[in-house]
């Protein structure tokens, strides 16, 4: 399975100065985790399912802090 290690994608930190912007942003990375989560899990794939997680969680996180809505 290809793996993208030119971006960090689980990283909770802000990405745009806008709050609609960064939780758009955000909702995108906590879909984007979801997704990689459950595939992960469907294929037995521990290292996918982990780093789905993980941006997942980085997206709540972005979310929390962000004052948006």
């Amino acid at each position: 399975m290809a793996h993208d290690h030119d971006r960090r994608d689980d990283s909770p930190e802000r990405k745009h100065a806008s709050p609609v912007a960064e939780e758009t942003s955000a909702t995108g990375q906590r879909v984007k985790g979801k997704i990689k989560e459950e595939l992960g899990d469907m294929v037995d794939d521990e290292e996918t399912e982990g780093k789905g997680a993980r941006e997942n969680e980085a997206g709540k996180d972005r979310q929390r802090k962000n004052d948006a809505v």
